[in-house]
């Protein structure tokens, strides 16, 4: 997500923040982090499109598989008590977990997190919020790097994050977490419909 962070945060409960109306039309949405609360810019165009053909995707094969339930943009309550919560773009809660969603919310750590990084986030998504779902045992982490278009999994350990693989433009990303789902990230981040567009461009100015 797109994160502004402001000079001066305002400090909030849980209880608080749940109760914040919610304003679709608003160019801001809000995470709160150990009671301060943190501006979130609603992402663009392109980052709303990835998101939800990512989240198809996963969701298709968890459904088939029956493994769990996969959602977009879903508040994720890590710590009632410390008052944290995060929204992260995509979120898989395994079926032996089911009972952490309630209230239209997830409560506890997700199985699964995927990120999806821009300019204006990749610092925070790499930094801080992956050390605090590390610490909150989130089991696997996904960071989407649109523009270098690669994409990151990380499983947790004891010790932190161990980077499983790096997958490249013109990969089949295979994730370990689901060992029969492949994702060409070519068509993923709509490189085959960019280029044929670039040679249709080419053919015209010959």
């Amino acid at each position: 997500m797109a994160i502004t962070e402001t000079l001066t945060r305002k400090k909030m409960t849980l209880a608080e923040f749940l109760a914040l109306p919610e304003d679709d039309t608003s160019p801001v949405k809000y995470e709160l982090e150990f009671g301060e609360l943190v501006e979130v810019t609603r992402p663009a165009w392109e980052h709303n499109e990835l998101a939800h053909e990512l989240e198809h995707i996963i969701r298709s094969y968890v459904r088939a598989k029956k493994l769990g339930r996969v959602s977009g943009d879903i508040l994720v309550v890590l710590d009632e008590e410390k008052d944290l919560s995060y929204a992260p773009d995509i979120v898989f809660v395994a079926t032996e977990h089911l009972d952490r969603i309630r209230e239209g919310r997830v409560y506890g750590p997700p199985d699964l997190v995927v990120e999806i990084l821009s300019p204006s986030t990749a610092y925070r998504d790499i930094g801080k919020k992956k050390r605090i779902y590390h610490a909150y045992k989130v089991q696997w982490y996904w960071l989407v790097d649109m523009d270098r278009q690669t994409i990151e999994e990380h499983k947790w350990t004891s010790e932190g994050y161990l980077l499983t693989q790096v997958v490249l433009p013109s990969e089949v990303f295979r994730p370990k977490l689901f060992p029969d789902l492949t994702i060409d990230l070519r068509e993923l981040m709509g490189l085959k419909e960019n280029e044929t567009v670039q040679k249709r461009s080419k053919k015209r100015r010959r």
